[in-house]
C-alpha cells in the first residue's frame, strides 16, 4: 500500500464520447468520497436437460458511481454544474476574463441540438489509477444545514472501466484556495433574489436534486457488451425539501415563504401550492451559496410548486415544519426557459469546459 497523498479524482469533458485520449482540460476536485465500480449482467443459460442453468456468459457492462465534494466555485465544481445543464454564459464581458467573470448556466434550449456533455472521471486509489470514460451526469444534489458545509454530490453513469491498474498520477494538486460555502454563508429567500442581506432568516435546511433520468437501454448496440453512445436523457426533474424552525403561519406570508394553512388549502382551481411570481428574472426559490463577494453560486428556481407541510411534536422538542418542492418548466417573458438557473463566480476558476 503506497501513500494515502496519492489519492485524487479528476473529471475531465471527452471530445469523442468513451475515448479517454481525447480529454479537454482536467480539472482535480477536493472530493471527500468517491464510490465509481464497474458491473455487469451475468446472462445464463437453461434447458430441458438439466435442473440448473450450465452454460453463462457475462452481459451489458456498465459503470457508475458518485463523488461528493463541499459546494464551492472551483473549477472542478463548475465542470459539473455545466455537465448538467449545458449552456455557459459570461454574464458581463464575453469570456474575455474568465478568471474573473460571472457565469450563467441555463439548461439546453427545447430547439438545440446540443448534447450534454460526457467525461472521463480518474480515480487514484493509493496504488493504481481507475480509468472511467464515458461518464455522463446522472444527478447532482445539494444541501446545506446548521453547523455544515454546503455540499455537492454528483452521480454520473456510462461506459465499463478502461483500466483499472493505471499509473498513478503524483502532479495532481487542487489550485483551488479559498474555502467552500458553509451554513453561515447559505442563503434562502422566496418570490425574490437571494442575496447576503435579501433571505429568509426562518429556513434551517434546504435540499434538493437536479436528475436527468437517462435511458441506459438506449446506449447500447448490437454488436458492443458497453454503451456506444451517450445515454439519452428522457424526463428532467427537479425536486427538493426546506425545513423551516417553526410552522408557519399567515403571519409569515410577507416573507414570500409557503406557509402551513395556505398549503393546507390550497386546491387546482386557487393555485396556492404554485408560486410562480411576476416580472423577468424574479425566482419564486433562490438559494445562494456564498463565501465572500467574488466566489459564489446561486441556484435559482422561476416556477416551484410545494407539497402538503410536514410538521408534529415530541415531548416539548421544538416544532418545525419540512416542505418539498418540485421545480416547474418556465417560460420566461425575458427569454429564460428551464426548471432552474445556475449563477456562479470564482476567482480561481479558469475557463473550465465551457462550450
Amino acid at each position: 500500500m503506497t501513500s494515502h497523498q496519492l489519492r485524487y479524482l479528476t473529471m475531465a469533458r471527452e471530445a469523442t464520447y468513451n475515448d479517454s485520449s481525447t480529454e479537454v482540460n482536467v480539472y482535480v476536485g477536493e472530493v471527500e468520497s468517491e464510490s465509481y465500480q464497474q458491473s455487469y449482467d451475468v446472462l445464463k443459460r437453461n434447458d430441458i436437460n438439466y435442473y440448473g442453468a450450465r452454460k453463462a456468459i457475462v452481459s451489458k457492462k456498465i459503470a457508475e458511481g458518485s463523488f461528493t465534494c463541499a459546494l464551492q466555485p472551483d473549477a472542478f465544481v463548475l465542470c459539473a454544474l455545466h455537465g448538467i445543464m449545458g449552456v455557459d454564459t459570461p454574464s458581463t464581458d464575453s469570456g474575455s476574463t474568465p478568471t474573473t467573470d460571472e457565469r450563467r448556466f441555463t439548461e439546453i434550449p427545447l430547439t438545440a441540438s446540443t448534447e450534454l456533455p460526457s467525461y472521463t472521471i480518474r480515480v487514484g486509489r493509493d496504488d493504481y489509477e481507475h480509468i472511467f470514460p464515458g461518464q455522463v451526469i446522472e444527478s447532482i444534489a445539494v444541501s446545506a444545514s446548521i453547523g455544515e458545509y454546503a455540499m455537492l454530490t454528483v452521480n454520473t453513469v456510462g461506459a465499463e472501466q478502461e483500466d483499472a491498474e493505471g499509473t498513478l498520477e503524483t502532479t495532481y494538486v487542487p489550485d483551488y484556495t479559498g474555502d467552500a460555502a458553509h451554513f453561515a454563508g447559505a442563503y434562502v429567500n422566496f418570490e425574490s433574489v437571494a442575496t447576503n442581506s435579501a433571505f429568509s432568516n426562518m429556513v434551517q435546511s434546504i435540499d434538493f436534486e437536479i436528475k436527468t433520468n437517462r435511458d441506459m437501454d438506449n446506449a447500447y448496440s448490437l454488436g458492443s457488451e458497453t454503451c456506444v453512445r451517450k445515454p439519452p436523457i428522457t424526463l428532467r426533474e427537479v425536486s427538493g425539501s426546506i425545513t423551516f424552525h417553526k410552522a408557519l403561519d399567515s403571519t409569515d406570508s410577507a416573507s414570500g415563504a409557503p406557509y402551513f394553512e395556505e398549503l393546507r388549502a390550497a386546491t387546482a382551481a386557487g393555485g396556492e401550492a404554485l408560486f410562480d411570481p411576476s416580472g423577468a428574472d424574479v425566482p419564486a426559490l433562490s438559494a445562494l451559496f456564498r463565501v465572500d463577494a467574488d466566489n459564489y453560486i446561486r441556484f435559482d428556481f422561476g416556477r416551484v410548486i410545494y407539497e402538503m407541510p410536514e410538521t408534529s411534536v415530541s415531548g416539548r422538542d421544538s416544532q418545525t415544519m419540512t416542505v418539498n418542492f418540485h421545480a416547474l418548466w418556465e417560460d420566461d417573458a425575458s427569454g429564460r426557459d428551464g426548471m432552474v438557473e445556475i449563477t456562479a463566480k470564482g476567482t480561481g476558476a479558469s475557463d473550465y469546459d465551457a462550450v
